[in-house]
């Protein structure tokens, strides 16, 4: 059972009642039982309050956040990122919850592989959960059994960064996760069209030879997937939507009724593709990064709230990996420690509002997948961030605690860090002085 206590004097901000006020929040037994402008810690003492009272001093005090897509490195990998160096990263970035998701190395096709994860989550002290792969070895052709994978924990099922080329296969993959009300998590890639991308297709990818993927790919395949949703009745989560011509697609399909949903890498919100133009293997990620027309597309579907979930989409490698070739990089990009940073990031700009760059990591993800954290509201678990809105920081990724060192972000400045994490009211984190 964890301890009581208040946490005062804070700027509370909730995205899931529009909440923006100062004021305080009163914890007991891992839940939020008090909060808003009344909670003071003059009355707390004065009713017999024995907890600890904690002085925000003005600090923003949000849900903590949550990350629908995240990587792990194999058990074994030397050197490799373990759910231990996950945790204390993401800890520091201010995400209560974290979900796994499965890729080529990790596919996580099989519920006894997702009952073994799920046992190494066990001391963890973030809400930890698994993304099952919706196909066998995530090659996009033999379905896994989606049912006992939900059984065995699988929050939604997840094609990784592969696409499913047979319509049939695809067809009959969203019927079977349908009776099970199960999201399915795809990538809006064509199979031919995109294939190996290193870029979007440019002016400059084309002078370097580059292997380009166009924006109108992402636009057909979200209308294919739509249109297999309206036939089966299938729960879609577009995963990492980057393009306007995508979020034009998914506008349509939306106001067809369709459940279709839609995250975004942190990545497509705040670089663009001549970011990318230095050929920086840590550059190299899936989606590619794009126009800054898409860019500004991708904020404005954050402001409009068409995207109901903001990734980090944290993958670990090794630096041989990226030290190579642009074309021949392997794509990702480390993430978790650098995710509310580059999101605040967009608020100092005044590209957005701090209540709906929040939402897209808090009540977004949460109302997306049923989870009852990501909001502040009496009763809800007290699952918090507090949070300095101003503090500056670069990020170094030999600083952060992540073991791998490939972040597309190396050496930017950043304004905004957590001072502390609360998961089922138990500090989690507290960033050193």
């Amino acid at each position: 059972m964890s301890r009581a206590f208040a946490i005062l004097n804070a700027r509370l901000v909730d995205p899931a009642s529009g909440r923006d006020e100062a004021g305080g929040l009163l914890v007991e037994n891992g839940r939020i039982v008090d909060i808003g402008p009344a909670v003071r810690g003059s009355h707390l003492t004065d009713d017999g309050f024995d907890g600890e009272l904690i002085d925000a001093k003005g600090a923003i005090l949000a849900p903590a956040l949550i990350d629908l897509r995240a990587a792990i490195e194999p058990a074994f990998t030397p050197g490799g990122e373990t759910l231990d160096t996950l945790c204390a990263a993401a800890a520091a970035g201010g995400i209560g919850t974290l979900v796994v998701a499965p890729n080529a190395s990790l596919p996580l096709d099989t519920p006894e592989g997702l009952r073994a994860l799920r046992h190494d989550f066990r001391p963890q002290r973030l809400r930890l959960h698994a993304a099952g792969g919706a196909t066998r070895n995530l090659a996009g052709e033999a379905m896994s059994e989606i049912g006992l994978m939900g059984d065995a924990g699988a929050l939604y099922v997840s094609q990784g960064d592969g696409a499913i080329a047979d319509a049939g296969a695809l067809r009959s993959l969203l019927a079977y996760a349908s009776g099970f009300e199960t999201w399915v998590a795809l990538r809006p890639c064509d199979a031919t069209l995109g294939a190996d991308a290193a870029a979007s297709e440019s002016e400059w990818a084309a002078r370097l030879g580059l292997a380009a993927e166009p924006a109108i790919a992402e636009r057909m395949a979200i209308d294919r997937f739509a249109a297999l949703a309206e036939m089966t009745g299938g729960r879609v989560i577009i995963d990492r939507l980057s393009t306007e011509e995508g979020c034009e697609a998914l506008s349509r399909a939306r106001r067809k009724g369709l459940e279709i949903g839609a995250m975004a890498s942190i990545a497509h919100l705040s670089l663009n593709d001549v970011d990318a133009a230095d050929l920086s293997g840590t550059k190299r990620l899936t989606p590619p990064l794009r126009a800054e027309s898409d860019r500004q597309a991708m904020v404005e579907a954050i402001r409009s709230g068409l995207v109901d979930a903001v990734v980090s989409d944290h993958r670990p490698l090794p630096a041989d990996a990226k030290a190579r070739p642009f074309g021949d990089a392997v794509p990702g990009s480390t993430g978790v420690e650098t995710l509310l940073g580059a999101l605040l990031g967009l608020v100092h700009d005044g590209q957005l509002e701090l209540i709906d760059t929040l939402r897209a990591v808090t009540s977004g993800p949460a109302d997306l997948l049923g989870l009852p954290q990501g909001r502040l509201a009496v009763g809800a678990p007290a699952d918090l961030a507090l949070i300095d809105g101003d503090a500056p920081w670069v990020a170094h990724a030999q600083d952060g605690r992540s073991v791998r060192r490939n972040s597309v972000f190396e050496g930017r400045r950043f304004q905004g860090r957590v001072l502390q994490l609360f998961v089922k009211g138990a500090m989690v984190f507290a960033q050193d002085n």
